[in-house]
């Protein structure tokens, strides 16, 4: 009962404005299966709990060092997921189209297609056809739930199918060998990110190793000598330095991912 109420306050509270939309397409681009009200109450709760351990262990600095925390963490996680999803469905995607191409050589139409690809196709293509073929029934036009796959996935390569097939539903022509025209060259595409990635494999590699240098500092410090750190947590100045130190070290490596990263 007390968490059905929070949850609607929650929806209530986002309403206003576009919030609500916005928090329901990151939690879509994620593939979290919550809906806004709920993934706002569970965010919250999770603030007040880091919030009391942190009084509980050393007073209010740590309390809001601990509630800020998990602020910071909780957009970070769901756009890594969303990342992790979206790359799974662009490495999916060319058996994906092969599936869809092979089905059409067979006989079968666009939506029956669609269809087996929903079926026997992976997470997280299965459940994204999946939705299409739901939409489609609820007379959503194809081309515009395409689209709206393709920017849920943010997948440029997906956009382009999308576009062929709005295309092909236009002027007519072989779906079926549109597709395979597609999918090589995205096949094409892949080939040379996983070239660029294999050459910066050495920079990804030397952030995350500069990355954990002070965390291992840190612990080999606390075993060799306790004392030496012991006490930064019971006085106040120490505790600054602490949530300094920790927020130095976010930004940084904040920085260094932004540095490796690779946009295509």
């Amino acid at each position: 009962m007390i968490a059905e109420s929070a949850t609607s306050l929650a929806n209530q509270t986002l309403n206003r404005g576009d919030r609500l939309s916005r928090v329901n397409s990151a939690l879509e681009r994620a593939g979290v299966a919550l809906r806004p009200g709920e993934f706002i109450v569970m965010v919250v709760s999770a603030v007040l709990a880091a919030s009391a351990t942190g009084f509980i262990l050393a007073g209010p600095l740590l309390a809001l060092a601990l509630a800020m925390i998990v602020t910071l963490v909780v957009p970070m996680w769901l756009s890594s997921k969303a990342r992790e999803r979206s790359l799974l469905f662009n490495e999916q995607l060319g058996d994906t189209l092969q599936l869809m191409s092979a089905s059409l050589r067979a006989g079968y139409g666009l939506m029956q297609a669609i269809d087996a690809v929903a079926e026997e196709a992976p997470s997280p293509t299965a459940e994204e056809f999946g939705r299409i073929k739901i939409e489609n029934h609820l007379g959503r036009d194809l081309d515009d739930s395409l689209k709206a796959t393709a920017d849920r996935v943010t997948s440029e390569d997906f956009r382009w199918v999308a576009e062929a097939i709005e295309i092909h539903r236009q002027i007519g022509g072989d779906l079926a060998e549109i597709l395979d025209a597609v999918n090589e060259t995205i096949r094409d595409r892949n080939r040379i990110r996983r070239r660029i990635k294999s050459l910066s494999a050495e920079g990804r590699i030397s952030a995350v190793i500069l990355s954990m240098i002070p965390i291992v500092l840190a612990i080999l410090i606390t075993f060799i000598n306790p004392s030496y750190i012991g006490e930064l947590p019971e006085t106040g100045a120490g505790q600054v330095l602490i949530v300094f130190g920790f927020f130095a070290w976010l930004g940084a490596v904040f920085w260094m991912r932004r540095i490796v990263r690779l946009i295509f």
